[in-house]
């Protein structure tokens, strides 16, 4: 959970847009050289069948708010995760993904390779930046990572980006400098949660399972990193701007990608969770709504919705404005985002959907608690009185399009760990006094996402994961 306070005007939230690579540049960055494939697929693997819990452990860390946790046993199983070839051969680029929440992370976790040969990377996806980047030898200030510390200096295909270049101008990088030793390109990211990298813009070749390479890819080798990324290499950034992944790649996949985040409370194991780069079959259950461009931040997934429903009734009681873009001040919107964890609405809105859910949910059995649970203010005991069977309000939410997304109860209700040691569970949900609207990665769980930018809209499919 990110409870740190960002800089004044920057937003609470994992999200470089204000300062990342920008997509306004009409120049994208050439396209790295690939191995032909008919898409790029990354499957997810979930925490649980590569971290097991312990036995009669309760709900995970960050859901719990346990802070500080140990996850230096975990490096062991971590290797076991070394891209390697697919057991199928569906001509598909693949990797394993899993859920941060053994090191109490919010985000959702790629596995890939880097260099030549490959160094192994965890890296967090997120939609809501651009720049590819990994923390690099040798570090100035490198923050506890989970896999081994790349070292461009061991890979034959790294190759730093000169000054020169058209990616080290501010209108593809939005902060480029310059290295007057090397003459190299050096870039500054810094996130809404305080966390920030910095060091050598260069080009390396990324390899995936299935032993498929995508060679000559722009990335960052960061050698001076600091904040809240809980033991990732770095973050693969797939968002709209010119130096984000799905954009490097656009030539050889297409302009859209899809997901599919598993339950991140699951004790199964689970290999249907994915992320893929291309345009795949969709799911005769996908939805679709309009992606709409926020000219303020254009590298973010913007879409409007038009309201809620608890319980079966709609909302009222605030302002639909908020829900939707306003091209004029880049205010209002939501924003689809993986590096999110809790989705977060205007405070008006939030409060509406809170107290139709507290009404339905008394009515049903579930007994409010006095007390909050860090952001959460809407706990309930779920035993029920008299250990009763309670009744779940339902949560719709309604975009734009006539689209409509059914959340189940383990996208809103959060477990969380009371002083007494017994579970409760609050309502997943924040309220947002920046004018920027999230739909955070908890609640997308279990859901196929497309995001689809060829075409202009975003579709989401539930049961995704199991299709």
């Amino acid at each position: 959970m990110r409870l740190h306070t960002p800089p004044a005007g920057v937003p609470s939230w994992r999200c470089a847009a204000y300062c990342s690579p920008s997509s306004s540049s009409p120049s994208a960055p050439a396209p790295p050289n690939h191995q032909e494939r008919s898409s790029l697929q990354v499957p997810v693997v979930h925490r649980d069948a590569v971290f097991p819990p312990a036995p009669g452990a309760p709900p995970g860390g960050l859901l719990r708010l346990r802070h500080g946790a140990d996850a230096g046993h975990y490096t062991v199983q971590l290797a076991s995760l070394h891209p390697t070839a697919a057991a199928d051969d569906d001509d598909r680029l693949r990797s394993p993904v899993l859920s941060g929440l053994p090191f109490d992370s919010g985000e959702y976790f790629a596995v890939i390779g880097v260099g030549d040969p490959s160094t192994r990377a965890l890296v967090v996806i997120d939609t809501g930046s651009d720049l590819i980047w990994l923390q690099c030898a040798p570090c100035r200030h490198c923050y506890r990572q989970m896999t081994p510390l790349y070292d461009p200096r061991s890979s034959s295909a790294y190759r730093r980006i000169p000054c020169a270049s058209h990616r080290c101008r501010r209108d593809v990088l939005r902060y480029p400098g310059c290295d007057a030793r090397t003459g190299g390109c050096v870039y500054m990211v810094m996130y809404g949660d305080g966390s920030a990298s910095s060091g050598d813009l260069a080009t390396d070749r990324l390899v995936f399972p299935s032993d498929t390479h995508v060679h000559n890819v722009t990335l960052g080798c960061g050698h001076d990193n600091r904040g809240l990324f809980e033991s990732a290499a770095g973050l693969l950034g797939v968002g709209r701007g010119n130096l984000s992944f799905p954009t490097q790649v656009a030539a050889a996949y297409g302009r859209v990608f899809s997901y599919c985040l598993g339950d991140r409370m699951s004790r199964a194991k689970d290999s249907s969770s994915y992320l893929v780069f291309s345009r795949t079959p969709e799911l005769p259950s996908t939805a679709f709504t309009p992606l709409r461009t926020n000219r303020r931040r254009p590298s973010l997934y913007y879409v409007d919705m038009v309201g809620f429903s608890v319980g079966g009734e709609p909302v009222t009681g605030f302002s639909k404005a908020s829900l939707a873009l306003d091209p004029a001040t880049g205010r209002g919107g939501i924003v689809v985002n993986s590096g999110t964890a809790i989705s977060r609405f205007a405070r008006d809105a939030y409060a509406a959907v809170r107290d139709a859910f507290n009404s339905r949910a008394a009515a049903g059995g579930m007994r409010k608690l006095d007390t909050n649970f860090s952001v959460f203010d809407a706990c309930y005991d779920l035993r029920g009185r008299g250990h009763a069977t309670v009744r779940v309000p339902s949560i719709v939410l309604h975009f734009a399009g006539g689209m409509d997304m059914a959340l189940p109860p383990a996208n809103y209700l959060v477990p969380v760990e009371g002083s007494d040691r017994r579970t409760y569970f609050c309502l997943g949900l924040q309220a947002a006094d920046d004018g920027l609207n999230v739909l955070g990665n908890v609640q997308q769980q279990g859901f196929g996402v497309v995001f689809d930018v060829e075409l202009e809209r975003i579709g989401f499919a539930p049961n995704g994961c199991s299709a």
